[in-house]
């Protein structure tokens, strides 16, 4: 029965077994392949990120800055014309207030002094004139409006002077923020998996609660049947200082999928029963200008946006889990449009160097007096920086506060120092110092200095405000060594500020993506697969193939040209391999049989398994997962040195009899310890030990192998290099070229890392290869190579090796490292020997060298040369306690700062 009907029944065993076993990160995968199918997001050119980066960091310092740098710089972006700052930088903690102490000292005392002998000079002036009848009645009125106004200039001047000496940065900050009257910060969203304890409930001071709850939750939205919003127990926002300033505030949470990859982001989530938007949907309120909200379990609506000078919805789908799918442009992030913070900063520097340098100066030269206009370029600036003060707390025209008047006085602050500095204003005072060289040098060496000032603010400003102008302006970090990288589909280490820039491009643009429930994939793989089975039970084998060929091309293509049209991503794998398996399975029932499959394992395993392995996976096949399956393993990485020396040395036919020799040394030694070997790669061999059997010795079977390589290259040593032989020639030739080393003229670099590793069948339904992947494995990778930075005697193993041999090796500890590609330091190990085999004197020298690390990395760098310079002196061979000696010296004569951890960051690979 179950034979007559198995052309049904294989297509619905196979459908259920992909559904369970598929539903996984392949569809992400494939979803990243499908985004390379449609035209790329479109991008608005009023979105602009403005970059915390490596340049604004070598120009300001260390990273986190102090919050008056942003203050300056949002001040400077509403003075440009930005429309919205939002920040991708978590504000959570008080500043300590700042007293500028060299201020207070040196340039204070000076202002006020200055300050006080205008007036009096002034106030004498007018005085005397009055006495001396120079003056008329209403001559005299006029006089003391003018004293008056000139008199509470310099009030507002020594005001501002006065607030630089104590700056509560985080007011100044919160300040600012309201001055830009648009600018928005971050919210966290507490999710239950990131509470430890058992308790998932989050503490909330009711203050905070009750403002989230009052000014940041979303408050004219309606919710029809919504059940997909996450409801999260906490928020921990930016302090209250800061955020009851700013405009809004959004949540910043964006879990990448389980593979790694970002490709989602929620737009709402909940906090005690409210809605709380995503950082780009409160930031783009203003832009879209849309009157409210509308969320169900399809979309999110944003009802009555303008959008290019038209009112209508915007609907955002949302995904399975109410998320929103990411449309990524099809570029690098560097290539989004991107404006460096350091070309904000640096205005604001320039400008107080050139009030402080120049304006100041002439003030104190007394070139204003020649100065026709009713105010001094200088008092315009006050009066300017004194409206700006003034509009920290709010608008108040009727004071003459406001923003416009802020502008109108900046304005009239670079207009008249243009004119000042580029008028007539220098030759007159020049003519009136005729004669004095010292003094005529003094002024056109000022005037000619601050025009060049004054050119350079002007160039940054055209520059600045063409980028800003009505901008949506994103600040986030992007140095190197920020934490804050992603994987995405087009690029690997992705500042995730361009998140917000992406969500913003796609609320303009309506180009949304969406995606269908899996039970409809589900379903379109049993409709494909029963249709194939149907299909090749009418077949003979070749048209079988061939139909099975073409169902699976069939599959790909329906899926892709789906997506390309309606933007919907129908999830392809398991149809895919539902379609796959079938014609596998119904092909194979054809084909082979049970001794045949026993064969075909013998077969295709022999070559990197052991014998004894093959031997117990043909007695239990189910050992085998070609699934792919995670584990923890040992991978190990060789390298031969200098083996492009050998390329070109030697003829292709003996190059490659070398290679087969030294190759089968060494990968036999392998697979007698058990090990599988993955794969070659040219000299370099990569094999892994714990599968396909699983191994609780597997590292300890790794470091014997390893020890028994470097072991085995002495006896290669005889054969290579003898005079009768083909290759002891060029070796020779090598060795007197310093190519080689003369006692060992193949040397093998072995790297060994412990670990979760996936290991399986890989590949596709017609190729694959029994493989492994993972971090683990590309740190045993990079352990190889770091042999020569450290000039080991060829064996390096990580610190996860180390926890899992015990004490059956010798091994000395070297530096904690940093290596390209993990983040996390980690400490590395020289495998020496086999401590049972090893020689008393190397015992020994272990013991001195721990001692030296210890007091290397304690910074006693003195004693740690004595020890490494005696094991030196002991083994002159030993090259890693020379690297280390050296560094010690190096040290010695130039101490490191107080931050030095002696964890060493490997740049190279």
């Amino acid at each position: 029965m179950l034979k007559k009907y198995y052309h049904l029944v294989i297509p619905v065993v196979v459908s259920a077994l992909c559904a369970f076993l598929f539903l996984t990160s392949f569809d992400g995968k494939v979803y990243d392949m499908y985004l390379r199918t449609i035209p790329s997001l479109r991008e608005d050119d009023r979105v602009l990120l403005i970059t915390v980066d490596d340049g604004a960091l070598e120009n300001v310092g260390l990273f986190p800055w102090t919050r008056d740098i942003y203050a300056d710089f949002i001040v400077f972006l509403r003075e440009m014309g930005a429309e919205t700052v939002a920040f991708d930088l978590s504000f959570l903690d008080n500043s300590p207030v700042r007293v500028d102490a060299a201020y207070v000292r040196e340039d204070l005392p000076r202002y006020i002094e200055e300050d006080f002998n205008r007036i009096n000079n002034t106030t004498s002036e007018v005085l005397n004139g009055i006495s001396a009848g120079y003056y008329s009645a209403a001559e005299t009125e006029i006089l003391k409006s003018d004293l008056i106004d000139y008199n509470n200039s310099i009030r507002q001047e020594m005001e501002v002077n006065i607030n630089y000496v104590i700056r509560d940065v985080d007011a100044y900050f919160a300040d600012t923020l309201k001055f830009f009257d648009n600018s928005f910060l971050t919210l966290t969203m507490i999710n239950e998996e990131t509470i430890l304890e058992d308790d998932k409930t989050w503490y909330m001071d009711p203050e905070i609660q009750s403002f989230l709850e009052e000014n940041i939750a979303i408050k004219d939205i309606v919710v029809d049947g919504d059940t997909k919003t996450p409801e999260n127990p906490g928020v921990t926002p930016a302090i209250l200082k800061l955020l009851r300033k700013a405009k809004g505030a959004g949540f910043v949470n964006a879990l990448p999928d389980s593979d790694g990859y970002r490709r989602r982001v929620h737009l709402l989530m909940k906090h005690h029963g409210h809605y709380y938007p995503h950082l780009t949907l409160a930031a783009m309120k203003k832009r879209l200008d849309y009157q409210g909200i509308e969320v169900n379990n399809a979309a999110i609506i944003l009802k009555n946006a303008l959008i290019d000078g038209e009112r209508r919805d915007i609907r955002i789908f949302r995904t399975e889990d109410g998320s929103v799918l990411i449309n990524w442009p099809k570029k690098s992030f560097y290539e989004y449009n991107i404006i460096s913070s350091w070309d904000l900063i640096q205005y604001t520097r320039l400008e107080t160097k050139f009030i402080q340098d120049y304006l100041r100066l002439m003030q104190d030269s007394y070139f204003f007096d020649y100065w026709d206009g009713y105010k001094t370029p200088l008092q315009l600036y006050n009066d300017s920086a004194f409206i700006k003060e003034g509009l920290y707390s709010g608008e108040n025209p009727a004071e003459g506060i406001s923003f416009d008047a802020y502008m109108d006085a900046r304005h009239a602050y670079l207009e008249a120092s243009d004119r000042f500095l580029n008028g007539p204003y220098e030759e007159i005072i020049l003519s009136d110092v005729m004669g004095d060289e010292d003094v005529s040098e003094f002024v056109s060496s000022l005037f000619h200095e601050a025009r060049v000032q004054l050119a350079e603010l002007v160039k940054i400003r055209e520059q600045v405000s063409k980028r800003t102008e009505g901008a949506l302006c994103i600040v986030g970090a992007t140095m190197t060594s920020s934490t804050d990288l992603g994987l995405v589909t087009f690029m690997t280490n992705y500042p995730n500020v361009g998140t917000y820039a992406v969500m913003a491009n796609m609320l303009l643009s309506g180009q949304f993506l969406d995606d269908t429930p899996p039970f409809i994939s589900l379903l379109l793989a049993l409709i494909f697969s029963v249709a194939l089975a149907l299909v090749v039970k009418r077949l003979d084998v070749g048209k079988s193939i061939l139909a099975g060929l073409i169902a699976m091309a069939f599959t790909v293509f329906v899926f892709t040209i789906f997506f390309m049209i309606t933007k919907n991503y129908l999830a392809m794998v398991v149809p895919f391999a539902a379609v796959t398996l079938t014609f596998l399975t119904l092909t194979g029932l054809s084909f082979f049989s049970t001794i045949r499959e026993k064969s075909f394992l013998r077969s295709a395993f022999s070559r990197y398994l052991a014998p004894e392995v093959i031997n117990q996976i043909i007695a239990d096949p189910s050992k085998l997962n070609l699934g792919g399956e995670k584990r923890e393993m040992t991978a190990i990485f060789t390298d031969i040195q200098s083996f492009s020396s050998f390329s070109e040395k030697f003829d292709p036919a003996d190059l490659v009899a070398l290679l087969n020799l030294y190759l089968t040394e060494m990968s036999n030694i392998v697979m007698e310890n058990g090990g599988t070997i993955d794969k070659f790669e040219g000299d370099a061999i990569i094999a892994f030990f714990g599968a396909p059997i699983p191994v609780e010795t597997h590292a300890a079977l790794a470091c014997r192998s390893a020890i028994r390589m470097k072991r085995a290259e002495i006896g290669l040593r005889e054969k290579i290099m003898d005079p009768q032989g083909p290759f002891a020639a060029a070796l020779v030739d090598l060795i007197a070229q310093g190519k080689l080393r003369s006692e060992s003229p193949i040397f093998t670099r072995i790297g060994i890392n412990t670990g979760d590793m996936v290991v399986g069948n890989m590949g596709t339904p017609n190729k694959m290869d029994y493989t492994i992947m993972g971090n683990a494995v590309n740190l045993a990778a990079r352990l190889e190579g770091v042999n020569k930075q450290y000039d080991t005697g060829g064996m390096l193993i990580s610190e996860y090796t180390r926890d899992k041999i015990g004490d059956e090796f010798l091994i000395r500890s070297l530096d904690r490292v940093r290596v390209v590609g993990i983040s996390t330091p980690l400490r590395l190990y020289e495998l020496l020997d086999i401590r049972k085999e090893a020689p008393a004197e190397l015992s020994a020298m272990i013991g001195s060298w721990e001692t030296g690390i210890q007091a290397y990395e304690n910074r006693n760098f003195r004693e740690a040369a004595g020890i490494f310079s005696a094991i030196v002196t002991e083994n002159g061979k030993d090259a890693c306690a020379r690297l280390y000696l050296d560094r010690c010296q190096t040290l010695i004569a130039n101490p490191p700062d107080a931050e030095w951890d002696a964890v060493n960051n490997l740049t190279k690979k």
